[in-house]
């Protein structure tokens, strides 16, 4: 039951996982504060127990009669024809059924949402992967009424971005970790089809694989030789991050400001919900309570949680460290028999006994019965609401007039309702008659108008009159001929037949062929060839005398930002650019919300902003919204199909025609896993159980880990496709390749063996 609205001392929320119905009532019973779930489409969790609209419209109902609130994720990136033909009809009847908010990943569907349903409270679901307070500050200015941060990021980030930035902000504390950044993983769906930004993880990071050194090439990886395996004989899940325990230290997360406790788990049990959500409600309220002087954390509360469910012993997650071994499972642990696993049933087992009895409402009543004059109840539950209800008009007693006891017998038996009624005053006139089916009926009567203003209190009303064209060619056109957001640094637009052949972007300033390198041997073969005409240079390349390299041979110059934004990597930019008075870059690749944020708090200046592929666009209210923001140029999807780009437009796009794709980003380091951290860039190869060899870099300036696909991506020989697309730019993205490689590569196309990506096959 939510502790605020009754007006206990509570500044923190409990927010529990909702799988299915069952364990929505599981978590609600067990003292959530609020449930977050998904319905039957656009959830991060596709193959959890997921409820239909009128399943969630009874979901609704159940968490405000108790108390609590429900958030709907709708985290997962949506296609064009998916926004604007079915998003709207989704979300229209849980919007007016009072659902609390959204957790959004997409920034299409987040200025969709924020136009099309007024008052609709959006939270930037952490597969936006904000990191700094200037994402943050960048999402509060678009209308974000909470934003659910990078489960990276340490207390200290943490408390930095609250005390800059007034917003709510939400951290898991609880359940499974994901090896990478959420929102920047492919792996899943590059190498099995199921994407992550789908909902749809196959959860590759839980199989074995084994770290490799002495492979000096992608060309060595797909050869003969092996290299020279690294770490223990018997550790291989080193992509498996142990499940997080936060009992410790949540005094330390309540006191960095965090206003939403989040326990992961949508696809564990009820008995798991009921079980985590009533210990963390338990401690949260004992800390809330008693301080820090009181607060002390019983073993055994920390052994029944491993008996619901965990992957071996848990870790404390990034909140006190950036990274380590003691974070990795490394050995899957032996599943529990015998003694171990009867007492884990038995535990499991009393759980879901006391989330079956589910807690009644405390509330307060006073009936009147007096002669010639309508009986009258009202009920009232405590800082919330009261309702009332009229009955019969009671004549006089000819034998036994109703006693005051009779009287709180018959309105005390609140039977299967959700109310129990606590203290009930009775005015009631002596000598009456009343028969006991008028106090039942007058019984029921008010405590159903209860019912009803309690659910009426969120409710809203949808003017139907401004549904958005269900069609997409209608859409499509109405979206084309939108005017620029005036104070977007924006070029005109570029016209042309249709809608699909227009965009917010403008490529007059752009090259049309690119490439972005991380070496200096890259650098120097990408600048013996006429058919680039600009580069992006990795932030350890920016020097000044690198950018004029590149300027002195005719070419546009820009900086490949890091994938990820925190102290570290600002400093390291922060340091590159002071460096680069003399010659100043062309523009930015940005590959972050935070980044955006950074430029718009010290102002755009006349430079191209190109959004990567790290900023999602897979459709064209997303793309309207980079362009509102100052972005230039955006990147096309990866996961998208030649048809579903159509769809989304392409014009003011780069394609990367070529590349090794980045399959995660990740805090933890390989290396650094295995061998213990050697304070030094490079590569090496992840070998998974059938022999593949993935490139790992890890960049040890901003202590980030970068895993890439066994083999690149070519579509070079699609090139006139591609083209007919309308796009307005092609890029190869080089990254492990050799000087010699990357100059076979831009003269006359890659061998085999390679991959076409989701051009052809999308995802589902």
């Amino acid at each position: 039951m939510n502790r605020t609205r009754e007006g206990k001392k509570n500044t923190v929320e409990i927010l529990a996982p909702g799988g299915s119905m069952e364990g929505i009532r599981a978590a609600v019973n067990a003292g959530a504060d609020a449930v977050y779930t998904g319905g039957s489409a656009f959830g991060a969790r596709a193959y959890a127990k997921n409820l239909q609209t009128d399943e969630l419209l009874e979901a609704i109902d159940y968490c405000h009669l108790h108390g609590a609130r429900l958030y709907l994720t709708v985290n997962t990136l949506l296609k064009e024809n998916e926004l604007s033909g079915q998003l709207y009809e989704t979300m229209a009847p849980v919007y007016e059924h009072g659902v609390d908010a959204v957790l959004v990943q997409d920034f299409g569907v987040f200025h969709f949402l924020k136009r099309e349903f007024p008052g609709l409270p959006l939270h930037a679901s952490t597969q936006m992967t904000v990191m700094s307070e200037d994402g943050v500050r960048l999402l509060k200015e678009m209308g974000a009424s909470r934003v659910v941060l990078s489960r990276e990021l340490s207390l200290a980030e943490i408390r930095k971005i609250r005390q800059s930035v007034d917003i709510e902000l939400e951290t898991f504390v609880h359940g499974a970790l994901c090896y990478c950044y959420s929102g920047k993983c492919l792996m899943s769906s590059m190498i099995g089809g199921r994407s992550g930004n789908r909902g749809r993880c196959a959860q590759p990071c839980r199989l074995p694989y084994e770290l490799l050194d002495g492979v000096s090439s992608p060309e060595d990886a797909q050869g003969t030789a092996p290299g020279r395996v690294l770490g223990r004989q018997d550790e291989h899940a080193l992509l498996s991050p142990k499940d997080i325990c936060t009992l410790q230290i949540l005094p330390d997360l309540i006191d960095a400001g965090i206003a939403s406790l989040k326990i992961e788990g949508r696809m564990k049990s009820p008995e798991y919900a009921s079980g985590v959500c009533g210990m963390y409600r338990r401690y949260a309220d004992l800390y809330l309570e008693g301080g820090r002087e009181r607060y002390h954390v019983d073993p055994e509360d920390e052994k029944l949680l491993t008996k619901l469910f965990s992957r071996g012993p848990y870790s404390q997650g990034y909140y006190e460290k950036r990274n380590g071994r003691d974070m990795i499972v490394l050995k899957e642990p032996a599943r529990e028999k015998g003694d171990a696993l009867r007492d884990a049933q038995a535990a499991v087992g009393r759980i879901h006994d006391q989330y079956e009895k589910e807690r009644k409402i405390g509330i307060c009543a006073s009936v009147s019965i007096h002669a010639d004059e309508p009986m009258s109840l009202r009920v009232t539950c405590p800082d919330r609401t009261s309702a009332a209800a009229y009955g019969s008009v009671p004549g006089r007693a000819l034998s036994r007039a109703a006693a005051e006891e009779d009287v709180r017998r018959q309105l005390m038996k609140t039977g299967d309702t959700p109310y129990t009624i606590e203290s009930l005053t009775i005015d009631l006139e002596e000598g009456l008659f009343i028969p006991v089916r008028d106090l039942n009926v007058l019984r029921r009567s008010a405590l159903d108008a209860l019912t009803q203003k309690i659910l009426s209190a969120g409710k809203r009303t949808l003017d139907r009159g401004r549904i958005p064209a269900a069609n997409p060619a209608a859409a499509a056109e109405a979206w084309a001929l939108a005017p620029a957001a005036p104070s977007s640094p924006l070029q005109p637009r570029q016209t042309g037949d249709s809608a699909s052949d227009r965009g917010p972007f403008s490529a007059q300033r752009h090259p049309q062929v690119t490439a972005s390198v991380c070496t200096m041997a890259q650098l120097e073969s990408v600048l013996d060839s006429d058919r680039i005409g600009g580069v992006y240079l990795d932030l350890p390349l920016c020097s000044a005398k690198n950018l004029q390299k590149v300027k002195a041979c005719g070419k546009k110059a820009y900086v490949m930002m890091p994938p990820v934004w925190r102290a570290d990597s600002v400093r390291v930019f922060e340091d590159t650019a002071s460096r680069l008075k003399e010659v100043q870059p062309d523009g930015y690749l940005l590959e972050c919300y935070d980044q955006i944020g950074y430029f718009a708090r010290r102002g755009m200046t006349d430079a191209e902003y190109i959004a990567g592929a790290g900023l999602y666009t897979w459709n064209r209210e997303a793309r309207e919204q980079l362009a509102s923001l100052g972005i230039t140029m955006d990147t096309l999807p990866y996961e998208c199909t030649a048809r579903e780009l159509s769809a989304r437009g392409c014009a003011g796009s780069e394609c990367v025609l070529y590349g090794y794709l980045p399959l995660m980003v990740s805090a933890q380091c390989l290396t650094n896993t295995v061998t213990g951290c050697r304070h030094k860039s490079g590569i090496r190869y992840l070998k998974d159980r059938k022999g593949i060899l993935f490139p790992v870099r890890n960049a040890c300036g901003i202590c980030t880990n970068t895993i890439y696909n066994s083999v690149p991506l070519v579509l070079t020989d699609l090139e006139e496709e591609i083209r007919a697309l309308g796009g307005s730019a092609l890029r190869y993205s080089f990254t492990v390749e050799s000087g010699e490689q990357v100059r076979r590569i831009v003269n006359s196309g890659a061998g085999e063996p390679y991959t076409r990506g989701h051009f052809r096959k999308g995802v589902e």
